[in-house]
């Protein structure tokens, strides 16, 4: 069998075995921080929500690699919903007993135990927690260099890809003030971004060299620190793409608009109309072919995701990621259910309480949906019951086709505003 991270389009027969891999990338499990071990924690936990997904996007000969706690009770029954949703969509989902269940502590030493006969082991990224299954130190160190901000910081530009103005500091350079003629030049601060996790849990932004210190004050000075110049959302739109790299071509499989709410990421928006003109396809096919001169490439194809930010006709490219990405999964969705009407897909926090009532709201608006404006997509959720402010509560994964104010609307009518309370900021800030 072959194992990679390859484009979803996939004949053959594949185990999806996806878990959270971000952090093995660049760090040691063993020796994380302690914000670094909840943050990589909370990546596994959405990873889960993927796993889900995959059942619907897989094929039935396919097999999912799934984390132990789906397999109990009040999720064991929510995976059957979600299964019965997706085939109610009309998608072949993956045979029920084509899914195994790993500890997450353990995940791929236990997949790597019970490898069924498939063609394609589809991993999320070459990485160190997933060494057991590749053992391809030399595709580990592709996915090294691709993934890494700090790499493609340095290179991009001998490659003619445009990249924001940016410096490289180690910790202790930063302890010397040795940056402190970069911050000055930007009294609206820097991008301040780390090697290893994920979701920008290793980006944050800094007013001064006081501000970045503090907030990498648990690394030791041997960190490398990038830092970068803030592009200012009153000029500059961020977009993300993916892009499907093989030997003989890159080419661009979906764009997709980022979304911000309090600063913060809430979604992507998905349209057919949002701008690709040929200076933005020029500068993201080089993209394709900088991953692909480093290696990053496959016969069935590869996926590699490019964040990048437009004004007009220009373009900056601030990241590439040799891997899956969060927003492949509903662009796929889209395409395998056939669906051209714009949508925007998000994550959001929901209590365990009200999954029964929320079951009842998924049913009622599923797609395909003739007589209303708009449309409900399941794609996950995670295994894990989070308490917040007393109250136990886990991530729903999901997108809404057409007209989000309708969906707002109905969710007030027939459930509470309290519930999916990142739609009501998407529609309120991301989407005004």
């Amino acid at each position: 069998m072959k194992i990679g991270s390859f484009v979803p389009e996939q004949a053959k027969t594949s185990l999806y075995a996806m878990a959270g891999d971000d952090c093995s990338l660049h760090h040691d499990l063993s020796e994380l921080t302690p914000k670094q071990q909840y943050d990589h924690w909370e990546n596994q936990v959405l990873t889960c929500a993927l796993q889900v997904a995959l059942n619907g996007l897989g094929k039935p000969q396919d097999y999912v690699a799934m984390a132990t706690p789906f397999v109990e009770p009040v999720w064991a029954d929510l995976l059957t919903h979600y299964r019965a949703m997706f085939e109610s969509m009309g998608l072949g989902i993956v045979a029920r007993d084509h899914l195994s269940f790993h500890d997450l502590d353990a995940f791929y030493p236990s997949v790597a135990k019970t490898l069924p006969e498939v063609e394609l082991v589809n991993l999320y990224m070459f990485s160190g927690s997933n060494a057991v299954l590749h053992q391809n130190e030399q595709a580990y160190s592709i996915s090294r260099n691709v993934n890494s901000k700090l790499h493609f910081a340095l290179n991009a530009p001998s490659a003619g890809i445009p990249v924001p103005q940016t410096e490289i500091y180690t910790k202790g350079a930063l302890r010397d003030g040795k940056a402190s003629a970069f911050f000055d030049s930007h009294p609206e601060g820097l991008m301040v971004k780390l090697l290893g996790l994920a979701g920008a849990r290793n980006v944050f932004r800094a007013t001064d060299l006081s501000e970045c210190l503090s907030l990498i004050d648990e690394y030791d000075d041997t960190v490398e620190v990038l830092l970068q110049e803030i592009l200012q959302a009153d000029q500059w739109q961020e977009m993300t793409v993916d892009l499907t790299v093989t030997p003989e071509s890159v080419e661009i499989s979906n764009v997709r608009q980022i979304l911000f709410a309090g600063g913060v990421w809430v979604g992507n928006y998905i349209s057919g109309d949002l701008p690709l003109p040929p200076e933005h396809q020029r500068t993201l096919v080089a993209v394709g072919e900088y991953a692909r001169a480093q290696g990053y490439v496959a016969d069935e194809g590869v996926n590699c995701g490019v964040d990048y930010f437009i004004n007009g006709d220009d373009v900056i490219v601030t990241e590439i990621n040799a891997r899956w990405t969060g927003g492949l999964f509903p662009t796929e969705f889209l395409r395998r259910l056939g669906i051209a009407e714009s949508a925007v897909a998000f994550f959001d926090m929901v209590q365990v309480d009200d999954l029964e009532r929320i079951k009842g709201f998924q049913l009622a608006h599923l797609h395909p949906q003739i007589h209303s404006s708009f449309a409900y997509v399941p794609m996950g959720f995670t295994p894990f019951k989070v308490d917040v402010d007393g109250a136990e509560r886990c991530f729903l994964w999901q997108l809404v086709v057409g007209d989000f104010a309708a969906f707002i609307s109905a969710r007030n009518e027939q459930l509470s505003g309290d519930i999916f309370p990142t739609a009501t900021l998407i529609l309120e800030e991301a989407l005004a």
